[in-house]
C-alpha cells in the first residue's frame, strides 16, 4: 500500500471535484464557491505531490471531519494548513476533539460556502454523526457505502458499518430508501474504495441496504 496520497484529480461529470487516495481509502477536495477549497475527509500521507496538485487548485480553506472515526490525519493537516477551519457535524465533536485535541466548528461554519446545488446531509439512525456531501449528480459518503469488494462492480458495506456505524437500523433504512428516491446519484464517491459511475446505482444501492440492514 503506498504510504503517501496521490495526486489530486479531477472526478469525471463533477465539476469543482477532485479526489485522491491512498491505498482504498480516499480524500476529496471540494472547490467552493469562494474559489477555496474544503477537503472533505483527509487522508494520511499528504506528501509532496498531492499538496502541490492542492496548490495548483486553490487555497484549503476547510478541513471536514465527517464523522468521528476519520480523524487520524486532522493534526498533520491542521500542520500543513494552519490557516484552515476544522469542521464537524455536532455529534461527532466531543469525540474528535478528545483524540486529536484540536477545536471543530459545527457545520454551520460552511453555511452558503458550498458550490451551487451541493449541500451537507445528516443520514437518520446513525451513531458516528456521519454526514454525506450531495450534489444533482453524486454523493460523497463516509462510512456508510463503499466502493466495489471483489470482482462485483456493485457497491458494498464496510463489515463493521452496521455495527459500529448504525444505532437504529430501522429507522436508517427508511431514510435512505427515501432519500435515494427524492435524490438518486449517478456518482458514487466513498471514503473507502473506488468510485462508482453507474445509472443503476440507485437500485443498486436499494437492494443493498434492503439484503444488509435487515
Amino acid at each position: 500500500m503506498p504510504t503517501t496520497l496521490s495526486e489530486f484529480a479531477a472526478i469525471p461529470g463533477m465539476e469543482g471535484f477532485f479526489t485522491a487516495t491512498n491505498g482504498r481509502l480516499r480524500c476529496t477536495a471540494v472547490r467552493l464557491s469562494s474559489g477555496n477549497l474544503c477537503l472533505h475527509s483527509p487522508v494520511a500521507g499528504p506528501g509532496d505531490r498531492a499538496r502541490d496538485s492542492l496548490d495548483r487548485l486553490g487555497h484549503v480553506a476547510y478541513l471536514l471531519a465527517p464523522n468521528h472515526y476519520h480523524n487520524k490525519a486532522l493534526a498533520e493537516y491542521a500542520t500543513h494548513y494552519p490557516e484552515a477551519s476544522l469542521v464537524a457535524p455536532a455529534a461527532s465533536r466531543p469525540r474528535l476533539e478528545k483524540i486529536t485535541g484540536l477545536a471543530f466548528d459545527d457545520l454551520d461554519a460552511m453555511s452558503g460556502k458550498l458550490p451551487d446545488g451541493a449541500r451537507l446531509v445528516r443520514p437518520a439512525g446513525l451513531k458516528t454523526g456521519e454526514v454525506w456531501l450531495v450534489t444533482a449528480t453524486g454523493w460523497l459518503v463516509v462510512d456508510a457505502f463503499a466502493g466495489p469488494s471483489g470482482d462485483d462492480p456493485s457497491p458494498s458495506l464496510l463489515g463493521t458499518f452496521p455495527k459500529f456505524g448504525v444505532r437504529d437500523k430501522a429507522q436508517y433504512a427508511d431514510w435512505v430508501r427515501d432519500f435515494i428516491t427524492s435524490d438518486p446519484p449517478h456518482t458514487l464517491v466513498p471514503c473507502h474504495g473506488d468510485i462508482i459511475h453507474d445509472p443503476d446505482l440507485p437500485a443498486k444501492l436499494t437492494d443493498l441496504v434492503n439484503r444488509k440492514l435487515r
